[in-house]
């Protein structure tokens, strides 16, 4: 699995700073279940569990007076930390859907329901070059195992969507599109080497969810199955609240705060039914 999240500060319409987060080859484990309810109604609910991967962050700044432009090669600081580690990955879906076609071979439903996602990362050491009194002028290092940044998102999803399959002999093909809205997405960023945490509450955001997945029948009730996901929350603004946690002093900036959220996943397994 491949994990993304983007974490942005505004000035204005300006941006000042974006966080880019990302952990490749997370480990993936995932539970799932449904139920045929009769009348061609039915439900099913899944749990994923990602931890682990290669994960990497880079932090950008425009300071104004510093920064070149608003493009990413415009920044006035920078910080890279290849020591990024996945603390965990957590999905939780739950859905109520109806068949709207079906034949011996295929079945196409209409569904909804409810996702809840949350995400966070460690920053570690890494290396930074600064704006302070001249423009990039200021390059370093921070000592590797020094924690410098968390980062969480919860991320509240109501969806609806589209399901279908259809068998040849052993071999089924699935797939699926869902299309909703984040209930808002919170996150909460701690800068721990200068004692800020950040909150950012943002406003609804789209959200498109696409699977496909081919299945191949081993006895009656098991089968194996390669499956792939891919998830985008769309980027949104929202407030911002600012704390220095050293006195506890809070400020609130409004629409301050922007983020965003992708996943893509590969999968095999052993599926079974009673």
């Amino acid at each position: 699995m491949t994990i993304e999240a983007h974490e942005y500060v505004y000035l204005g319409n300006d941006k000042a700073s974006q966080l880019d987060w990302e952990s490749n080859g997370v480990v993936l484990y995932t539970v799932a279940a449904g139920a045929d309810l009769g009348s061609d109604w039915h439900v099913k609910g899944k749990l994923d569990f990602g931890f682990g991967g290669d994960g990497h962050m880079v932090d950008y700044d425009w300071v104004p007076g510093y920064a070149v432009d608003q493009s990413m090669d415009g920044w006035s600081d920078r910080s890279i930390h290849p020591d990024t580690r996945l603390d965990y990955y957590f999905s939780g879906t739950f859905e109520i859907g109806r068949n709207v076609f079906a034949d011996e071979r295929s079945t196409v439903s209409f569904g909804g329901g409810i996702k809840y996602s949350q995400v966070r990362w460690d920053a570690f050491g890494g290396s930074y070059i600064y704006s302070d009194g001249g423009f990039r002028n200021d390059i370093g290092e921070i000592p590797d195992g020094l924690r410098g940044i968390t980062y969480q998102q919860n991320i509240p999803t109501l969806f609806l969507g589209f399901d279908g399959s259809t068998s040849i002999d052993r071999l089924t093909l699935s797939g699926g599109v869902k299309g909703g809205m984040t209930v808002g997405i919170d996150d909460t960023d701690n800068h721990w080497l200068t004692s800020t945490r950040s909150l950012g509450d943002m406003k609804a955001a789209p959200v498109l969810m696409l699977n496909a997945a081919i299945d191949y029948r081993l006895t009656e009730t098991a089968s194996i199955y390669l499956a792939g996901n891919f998830e985008n929350v769309f980027r949104k603004r929202g407030d911002l609240t600012s704390t220095d946690t050293s006195t506890g002093i809070a400020t609130l900036y409004r629409d301050a705060a922007g983020a965003s959220f992708k996943t893509m996943s590969l999968q095999v397994g052993l599926r079974g039914q009673f």
